[in-house]
């Protein structure tokens, strides 16, 4: 007796399907490290482009770029460097702020590049950091950082790269390591890492208000020991 086999759905048989109806978007379930390294890859020539970062990026872009400019001054760097990072994480910290969707800056500074190599120079000393840290990332408490509790992760990254920024002995390292730990929450989703760089937000906040009032009143004592006023 025959047997007949009922017809594969929408008239296609297993064999032709195409492997993009039944597999995943890879691109969604790859880790931000290797999302990053990718997007280097690909481009060619000596440097790279801010602007092809950004368009390499995606969804992500905020976050990935926030880190890429929070991990040169998380280690003790020279003088300077932290306001030379510390500029275009305002930008990105007021354009999330305002809601915009994706990072936008001038085509001045699109144009602004930086070697491959000396890129790659600081995600390889950082891929390690990254990588133990993607292991305990994933999305959850999304709604942490969703809409407008999204806005308000704009308003506390624009405040500690504003202290980032000012001249303060030592006082770029924990404001570095706050906005890395919630440009991470943003690029995995994750409202627990979130907290975390909230955390560390404080913590930076006391610690460089500590140091500036330990500087005034180092000043004001030569002042009254050298001057005696």
């Amino acid at each position: 007796m025959d047997t007949i086999l009922p017809p594969e759905p929408d008239g296609l048989s297993p064999d032709s399907r195409s492997e993009s109806d039944t597999a995943p978007d890879e691109r969604a379930t790859k880790r931000t490290t290797d999302v990053l390294l990718e997007t280097i890859a690909k481009v060619e020539g000596e440097r790279i482009s801010i602007g092809e970062l950004i368009d390499g990026l995606g969804e992500r872009a905020y976050g990935i770029l926030m880190l890429l400019f929070a991990l040169p001054t998380i280690l003790p760097a020279p003088p300077g460097m932290s306001a030379v990072t510390g500029m275009p994480i305002v930008v990105f910290s007021l354009q999330l702020m305002v809601g915009h969707p994706h990072p936008w800056l001038p085509a001045f500074l699109r144009r602004r590049s930086i070697l491959r190599t000396d890129l790659m120079g600081v995600l390889t000393k950082a891929e390690p950091w990254l990588r133990r840290v993607e292991r305990i990332t994933r999305p959850r408490f999304t709604h942490l950082v969703d809409g407008r509790m999204e806005r308000f992760v704009g308003v506390v990254v624009f405040f500690l790269s504003i202290v980032l920024i000012l001249p303060i002995f030592m006082g770029n390292i924990f404001p570095s390591i706050a906005i890395a730990l919630i440009a991470l929450a943003l690029m995995e989703r994750d409202g627990i890492a979130l907290i975390a760089g909230y955390i560390a937000a404080v913590a930076s906040t006391v610690i460089a208000f500590g140091f500036i009032a330990l500087t005034i009143k180092i000043m004001l004592y030569a002042v009254h020991e050298f001057l005696g006023l």
